[in-house]
């Protein structure tokens, strides 16, 4: 084992980059990838001494951190679906209301988790677009768009009900 220099770093990312990209692509989007390729040298970067075998350690720490990314994600979907699939209940119907609350949360669940926060941020916590980037970490115009989108599909979905609805 010997020391790593940065020109030794800079030979060995232009060397194994591109085959450790492919490998972490089998499980993951290109973005995600190359967040775990550049994890990997920089894991290797913090090692006091090169490995014997740069270049399996490299795929090593890459399948590593690919999987331990997918179980996190598997573990993330699970948790979303518990709450979508929980019974409580987010509103409460009053008589006045032009729509059922039962029919508004079940439209809500149906979203994706995306759009559905910005929904939820945007009307029932009254935030402003930039508010929402803000807190989501994407821009004003992504979040302008997605809005839109689900806004679209809340009223097809309401359309669907309210066709159901009249045809019973």
């Amino acid at each position: 084992m010997t020391e790593i220099s940065q020109n030794q770093l800079a030979k060995w990312y232009e060397d194994y980059e591109a085959e450790l990209m492919l490998y972490a692509k089998q499980w993951h989007s290109e973005p995600q990838a190359e967040d775990i390729v550049q994890d990997a040298f920089i894991r290797l970067l913090k090692q006091r001494k090169s490995p014997d075998n740069v270049r399996a350690w490299l795929f090593r720490v890459v399948r590593n951190r690919a999987i331990s990314k997918v179980r996190s994600l598997k573990q993330q979907q699970k948790a979303d679906q518990k709450i979508q699939e929980s019974e409580a209940v987010w509103f409460e119907s009053s008589s006045s209301d032009l729509i059922d609350a039962g029919m508004a949360q079940n439209i809500l669940q149906k979203l994706a988790a995306n759009l559905r926060e910005i929904v939820m941020l945007r009307i029932w916590g009254q935030m402003s677009l930039k508010e929402i980037a803000e807190i989501t970490g994407k821009s004003i115009p992504w979040i302008h768009k997605e809005y839109k989108r689900a806004l679209e599909l809340i009223k097809k979905e309401l359309e669907h009900s309210s066709c159901t609805k009249k045809k019973t």
